[in-house]
């Protein structure tokens, strides 16, 4: 099963610390880039964050923006190198730690995940210390160690009861681990807190396969196409769809 991470959109909009001409220039192509990045379009916002840097080099904020850029066209180096550049001029900013953690796992960098999800977790002023356990927990999902990745998931909902992903991510585990009854419960409890979220449906009708009731199945994969047409997990339901009937 593919696990999906959530990489934070923590870019903070607040003033450039440059002088007020290049401090407004800054901010105005930086609040555009992160229009473009929250709209799905990062090379629209790369080339704004790129021009905000101009003005701006050692603003924080726009070397992050300038990593989840990067990072959204899987240009993972050139991500590394902004979030680091953003964690020397703001050492320990979870957010950024966090950010990084998501880029090593994508680049397969699984330990150097495992180290800034962690660091980004323990930080008491971080808000969604949720997301990077459950970072560090698909770190060990990829590394084949599914207790580990267990641990990191039960961990991420102690903090937060309500975070669906961290329910599909744990059932993911207990899928791997061959306990596929917990998994389907996990799966229904993610989509009672998140009632169209298509990869749990799409994990659940995996599971249903499963556990032997194809037309439960079935019916989880035609929700999967409704709520995320012309998508790779809509297609990966249709091909199973034709596989059950």
């Amino acid at each position: 099963m593919r696990i999906t991470v959530y990489l934070l959109l923590v870019l903070l909009l607040v003033a450039c610390s440059a002088d007020k001409n290049s401090g407004q220039n800054a901010e105005s192509h930086y609040l555009l880039a992160v229009s473009y990045l929250q709209s799905n379009n990062p090379t629209m916002a790369l080339q704004e964050f790129l021009l905000a840097e101009q003005f701006s080099e050692d603003d924080a904020r726009i070397q992050n923006g300038l990593g989840q850029a990067y990072f959204f066209k899987h240009a993972y180096t050139e991500a590394e190198r902004h979030y680091l550049r953003a964690l020397k001029l703001d050492k320990n900013n979870p957010q950024y730690q966090n950010n990084l953690g998501a880029n090593y796992l994508e680049a397969g960098r699984l330990d150097d995940a495992i180290i800034y999800f962690n660091l980004a977790s323990a930080n008491l002023l971080f808000a969604r210390s949720e997301v990077s356990l459950a970072g560090v927990g698909s770190a060990y999902m990829k590394k084949g160690d599914y207790v580990k990745a267990l641990e990191a998931f039960n961990a991420a909902l102690v903090l937060n009861r309500r975070y669906a992903p961290g329910y599909v991510y744990r059932g993911e585990a207990y899928y791997a681990l061959g306990k596929t009854d917990k998994a389907v419960n996990d799966y229904y409890q993610a989509l009672e807190f998140y009632p169209d979220y298509a990869l749990a449906y799409l994990n659940l009708g995996l599971a249903q396969i499963k556990l032997r009731t194809p037309k439960a199945a079935v019916k989880s994969f035609n929700r999967v196409i409704e709520l995320a047409p012309n998508t790779d997990m809509s297609r990966q339901a249709a091909n199973y769809i034709k596989v059950l009937r």
